[in-house]
């Protein structure tokens, strides 16, 4: 099995391709460039560089979320047209579930920067099972709430994603060993994606659909200033 996946959810774009038990490649850029710009050149340059033919790919995996709004429909609307022309199946995985995943084992809380005062996090259990173990459901929180909820574990907890810089400093006052992920855990990774869908099941290109958590911020905001006429 020949696995393609793609994750946009954050300001990382990265693309994997894998077999059943062997990472062939992963290309993960985090720059001032916009998700539309740069996917599909890195898809084709993935491609390239471990000659492999589009024909070649078996299932196609994308993170649908929680995460950025827009990067989501991209990398999602990109994943559905190839998998339509290639007649392929596709796995759409949870974007906190794959940035847990790259922990051996221990608790791990991925968050991501919601704005509005929110984050998107969730706190999984890893290594004990092929994919990691939910403990608190991904879930838009406040960083005081979320904490308040981590509180309740004595254990280490590893912190990953964009959104940890704003609750690590809130973290080391309450909760015993709050711990910042190294660089190359701390963000989205394709290869975690590609590795998931191994596990996972697949469905047809059509029954594709982001995960929100929340509605977009601009409609958020909408209903405030409504609210405050």
């Amino acid at each position: 099995m020949l696995i393609l996946a793609v994750d946009t959810a954050t300001s990382v774009s990265s693309v994997a391709l894998a077999t059943a038990d062997r990472l062939l490649g992963e290309v993960k850029t985090d720059l001032p460039r916009t998700h539309s710009q740069r996917l599909l050149t890195l898809v084709d340059s993935l491609l390239a560089e471990t000659g492999t033919a589009p024909g070649e790919i078996d299932l196609l995996a994308v993170a649908r979320g929680p995460g950025s709004f827009t990067g989501l429909r991209i990398g999602i609307a990109t994943v559905k047209g190839l998998a339509l022309a290639l007649d392929r199946p596709v796995v759409g995985i949870s974007t906190l579930e794959a940035l847990a995943h790259g922990f051996g084992s221990g608790l791990v809380c991925p968050v991501l920067n919601a704005r509005l005062g929110q984050v998107y996090g969730a706190l999984f259990r890893v290594g004990e099972t092929p994919r990691p173990r939910c403990l608190l459901p991904e879930q838009a929180i406040g960083v005081p709430d979320l904490l308040a909820r981590l509180g309740e574990y004595s254990e280490p907890i590893w912190f990953c994603g964009d959104g940890a810089g704003l609750v690590i400093p809130l973290a080391r006052q309450v909760l015993t060993q709050p711990r910042p992920a190294p660089l190359h855990l701390a963000g989205s990774r394709a290869g975690a994606l590609a590795d998931l869908a191994r596990h996972s099941e697949s469905s047809p290109a059509d029954d594709l659909a982001p995960l929100y958590l929340r509605d977009p911020q601009a409609e958020v905001l909408r209903r405030q200033r409504r609210n405050s006429e």
